[in-house]
């Protein structure tokens, strides 16, 4: 007694009670009134006769009504306990199972109704048999008629009222349309049965004048007509609402998850409770979704292997190999005695050392613009001016120089760090398979010699004087010109410059 009264409780605090009201209460009120139509508002001799001479036939048609309503009930449970239980303990039920029936739940409950009606149609149809062949049809055609009303908006109401439990079973798959009738059908039944089927009853009520099976008497069927005038009007109101609520509500929340995608939250999706073209619809704007979220992850992932401007471009022109002059410059930095470090420290303590100096480098240089374009164990190649053109690149690397003998003086590694202007070829470098975008050319290499020298010279920063006058005035203020050296591997002299001291660079 206590599970099941733990199962009630549990039963009532979700939508079920909603729903089992809100179905019931359209069967009930549907054989009510056409019960009441029969009464009534048929202006049959046979018909008026017949209640009269049964007293208690409308104490027999309640009675079904109660009867209908506990079977209805009854069957409901027994078809959708697996719903239930599924609610209950979702990891205990197969998921396809569980997929279908939800979304064939709709389905179902009218095929019940259909079921329910049927069964009250032949009774009364027998009935009224054993009194007139002519009331027994009147009375089959009148009941079958609401029956297919009714039918139609109990299947619209479940469809609308299942939406949660479509949701969450549809939550991880969708397969196909197959599972609901699609769009345009339901749409045809709409207008069939809650506006066509009124109207073909004031048709049938009209005919049924003319071939004298009603009173002499034409005004007898105007009360019929303006009760079914009215019922087409209530019908078909509710039967277009829940249409359009089918639609329509879908499409809304489909154009807020965009209007959210648009605002830059690319974790917008929409719930999946439709088994028709909509459902396609629902899942492809969420398939749509991860596959945009996975084309921004490896973007970035990308972007964090060659650089945010190298990837972008990859991403927007398909990369072929070759390259292009460019004049550009280029910012060579390398570590400081790594060999010794790396033979006085463990593998994990080198490596967390020389990401916290490259995490010092890479913000420096992407805030001056340029992009790594590779790092080689300890040492890093910046580029300022490729892959996409950088007015006045060659001041924005002498300042990401400056910066970065600043930003590192703290740490526990130190490093020189050469600059160098010129004329390189940028491109991909490569195989067809396998290929990176790099750069070639005397400017890249100035800057590997810049940088061994660098080591030795105080402040550890070095250019030559050729790149210093192709900066903007205020930045060579910030530099002196030194002695000339010969390279390695050149045969003419070079002239260096280094930064000059902060507080004199401040000055000026």
């Amino acid at each position: 007694m206590s599970r099941l009264l733990r199962a009630l409780k549990w039963l009532w605090g979700t939508s079920w009670p909603l729903y089992a009201t809100i179905v019931l209460a359209s069967n009930v009120l549907g054989a009510v009134a056409i019960m009441l139509f029969i009464r009534f508002l048929i202006p049959m001799p046979e018909i008026r006769s017949f209640t009269t001479d049964i007293p208690h036939l409308q104490v027999i048609g309640l009675t079904y009504l109660a009867f209908a309503v506990i079977v209805g009930i009854a069957a409901t449970l027994l078809l959708f306990r697996p719903v239930l239980d599924w609610q209950r303990h979702p990891e205990q039920h197969d998921p396809n199972m569980v997929r279908n029936l939800v979304m064939r739940m709709p389905v179902y409950q009218a095929a019940v109704c259909t079921v329910v009606w049927a069964i009250g149609i032949v009774i009364a149809v027998v009935v009224a048999a054993s009194s007139s062949w002519t009331m027994a049809l009147t009375i089959g055609i009148a009941t079958s008629l609401a029956c297919m009303v009714v039918v139609l908006l109990t299947y619209l109401e479940a469809e609308r009222l299942v939406r949660p439990l479509a949701a969450s079973a549809l939550a991880r798959r969708f397969e196909d349309s197959t599972l609901e009738p699609p769009i345009t059908q339901r749409l045809r039944l709409t207008w069939a049965m809650t506006t066509a089927v009124p109207l073909l009853g004031i048709l049938l009520l009209d005919l049924g004048q003319l071939q004298g099976f009603f009173m002499d008497d034409a005004s007898e069927i105007i009360p019929g007509i303006i009760a079914l005038s009215l019922t087409a009007m209530v019908t078909g109101f509710l039967g277009t609402t829940f249409a359009i609520m089918s639609v329509v509500d879908p499409i809304l929340e489909l154009q807020e998850a965009i209007n959210r995608v648009r605002r830059g939250d690319t974790d917008a999706e929409v719930d999946i409770y439709d088994g028709s073209e909509i459902g396609v619809l629902q899942a492809g704007f969420n398939e749509m979704m991860r596959g945009l979220k996975e084309r921004q992850r490896v973007r970035d992932i990308f972007g964090r292997y060659v650089g945010a401007e190298v990837a972008k471009r990859a991403l927007e022109e398909r990369p072929t190999l070759g390259g292009e002059d460019r004049k550009v410059a280029v910012l060579f930095i390398d570590v400081i005695g790594s060999t010794t470090f790396a033979v006085n420290h463990s593998p994990e303590e080198v490596v967390e050392e020389l990401n916290k100096f490259f995490e010092h480098v890479v913000e420096v240089v992407h805030r001056n613009k340029g992009i790594i374009n590779k790092f080689q164990g300890d040492a890093a190649l910046a580029v300022f001016g490729a892959p996409l053109p950088l007015p006045d690149a060659t001041s924005h690397a002498l300042t990401a120089a400056r910066e970065l003998r600043h930003e590192l003086r703290n740490l526990e590694l130190q490093a020189g760090i050469g600059v160098a202007a010129g004329h390189v070829v940028a491109g991909h470098i490569g195989g067809h398979d396998r290929f990176e975008y790099t750069v070639i050319g005397d400017a890249v290499n100035s800057a590997a010699r810049l940088t061994e020298l660098a080591k030795d010279t105080p402040g550890r920063v070095l250019t030559n004087a050729a790149t210093l006058r192709s900066a903007n005035e205020a930045e060579q203020a910030r530099w002196t010109v030194m002695k000339s050296v010969e390279l390695r591997g050149r045969r003419e002299m070079t002239q260096l410059a280094r930064p000059i001291r902060a507080t004199m660079a401040d000055r000026s």
